[in-house]
Formats: structure tokens, C-alpha cells, sequence
């Protein structure tokens, strides 16, 4: 059984939370000690730019960024990825009627 990589847990997180991931989220949810690392491979294997908004910790001593997916064609190519590499699982990642839940958030 082939297990999702990071890129597609990443994905299906941020989609999950309402269309933005932290690296704090990252950090504590994911698992992943840099999510901007697979943020940057994203943006650079789907030739897309993901928006970047610092956020302060509850300390207000540091921040991270929170990214968040900026319209309909980045949705688009995500989801397009995730299902691509589901589809070498013999899986699907987002259904029809989830990736129409999705693009509407875009309209």
C-alpha cells in the first residue's frame, strides 16, 4: 500500500481547513518540521503562487505564515495533483461532488 506523500497531505489538510494551512498547523498537526518546504514544491511542480499572511504565535514573541489558496485556477491545479497522485493508489482524491464543494468557495 503506497502511503499519500506530505505534498497530498498538505493539500488535503488546507482543504479541509477552509483553503489555508499554517506552518504552525504544520508543525503540530502534519507532523512536518518545514511546511514551506512543501508549500515551495507546490507552487513550483503546479507553476502556481499561494497568499502569504504572517501571523503572531499566541505569545505574540514570534510569527509564521499562514498560506492560503487565492482563487478558482490554483483549486483547480491542486485538486488536480491530488487526484493525479491518487490515481497511482487506484484512488480518488476528491470526488466530483467534493472538488464542486471546493470551486464554489471561488465563484
Amino acid at each position: 500500500m503506497i502511503k499519500l506523500t506530505n505534498e497530498e497531505r498538505l493539500i488535503n489538510f488546507t482543504f479541509r481547513n477552509g483553503g489555508s494551512f499554517s506552518e504552525r498547523e504544520g508543525v503540530f498537526q502534519l507532523n512536518f518540521t518545514s511546511g514551506r518546504n512543501y508549500i515551495s514544491s507546490l507552487e513550483n511542480k503546479l507553476d502556481i503562487k499561494l497568499h502569504r499572511e504572517w501571523e503572531n504565535t499566541a505569545d505574540g514573541n514570534n510569527k509564521y505564515y499562514r498560506y492560503s489558496i487565492p482563487d478558482r485556477l490554483t483549486a483547480e491545479r491542486l485538486i488536480k495533483f491530488a487526484n493525479m497522485k491518487a490515481q497511482l493508489r487506484g484512488e480518488v482524491a476528491f470526488n466530483e461532488q467534493a472538488t464542486q464543494n471546493i470551486l464554489q468557495r471561488f465563484n
